[in-house]
């Protein structure tokens, strides 16, 4: 299977050293599998016969490859012209309008590529769009890595629950705000000095709305309700509550309850992200940048997975998210 990466930021290159070292995971589905393309927004890399993966890694920018490099070479043109069977797209998420990335899926899909994707921003504001558009095509369309890192969620009900009638979502979704609130609640900071820290160790941006603010969690709950509920549902159905105005002496007080105050999403007859008291016995109660998802079902009744949802971690889900595209490929040729 010819692959190309579309977006070579921390993910794509992760990605790429990943493949390298488990090439024998990779060859149990595809011994034909090679990486032929991958782009950033300043140019491509191409070759056909495959990329060198060991050369790959050692470089900082992509124009240091070689001769296969084109200088302001489109992502587009290299979807188009690459012949790919499948394309990784990992450009940076823009939640107002999904792009670029949404554009690199559509073209992925209208030809036939099968598409894995960690971009957030493309699935909130066309899943419905783009999950026809891959139907129609016979392609795969996974998107494991867009909520929670590495938490298997969608793989759990695709898999281990086809048979199960979702009922209700509840999660921590977040990995920045359950870092700040876990400094308020075991070391007793103001929620600015868990802010500062986060920024400090790059757990948060210098602009933290996006978090704090819980956009970021608003966007995930999209996602889970359109995929794993059916629903059509858009970032402005979401009623949104972010943890700017959690104090120290309100965790503090919750803590003698023994409760916890987290940032928590939820699907019901509504959406909502908002801080609650979580029970400190609760499987959602997890700290630090741990997410989890709990997940009430009609046979399983509830079932909840808890890892971590940022970071290095994030390559396991597109990684798996690749071979499940390979071992489908296998049984299907």
């Amino acid at each position: 299977m010819k692959t190309i990466i579309v977006g070579f930021g921390f993910i794509g290159r992760d990605l790429v050293r990943v493949i390298n070292e488990k090439r024998d995971i990779i060859t149990k589905y595809d011994r034909n599998f090679k990486l032929v393309g991958v782009s950033n927004s300043k140019g491509y890399i191409y070759n056909e016969e495959g990329l060198d993966l060991e050369k790959l890694l050692k470089i900082k920018n992509l124009s240091e490859y070689g001769k296969n490099y084109k200088d302001n070479g489109s992502s587009l043109e290299l979807i188009q012209k690459s012949n790919a069977d499948l394309m990784v797209e990992a450009t940076p998420t823009r939640i107002q309008d999904g792009e670029p990335g949404l554009s690199y899926i559509k073209k992925a899909l209208n030809i036939g590529i099968h598409v894995v994707t960690s971009n957030k921003g493309p699935l909130v504001v066309a899943f419905q769009e783009l999950s026809a558009l891959a139907k129609k095509n016979n392609c795969e369309f996974l998107f494991e890595a867009t909520v929670a890192g590495a938490v298997p969620i969608f793989s759990l009900v695709r898999e281990c629950l086809q048979g199960d009638k979702v009922k209700r979502i509840s999660g921590i979704l977040n990995g920045t705000t359950n870092y700040i609130l876990s400094k308020m609640y075991f070391e007793e900071t103001s929620f600015e000095l868990a802010l500062k820290e986060a920024q400090e160790r790059k757990i948060s941006e210098k602009d933290p709305s996006y978090d704090v603010d819980g956009i970021d969690a608003a966007c995930k709950l999209v996602i889970l309700a359109n995929a794993l509920m059916d629903r059509n549902a858009k970032f402005e159905d979401v009623e949104r509550l972010g943890i700017r105005g959690i104090t120290q002496n309100a965790v503090s007080l919750a803590k003698k309850s023994k409760f916890a105050i987290k940032l928590v999403g939820t699907i019901d007859k509504k959406l909502e992200v908002a801080p609650k008291l979580v029970p400190i016995n609760h499987p959602l109660c997890v700290h630090g940048t741990l997410n989890a998802v709990h997940v009430e079902t009609d046979l399983a009744n509830e079932i909840t997975i808890i890892g971590y949802g940022a970071g290095k971690e994030t390559v396991s889900a597109v990684f798996n998210d690749v071979l499940t595209v390979l071992k489908k490929a296998k049984t299907t040729a």
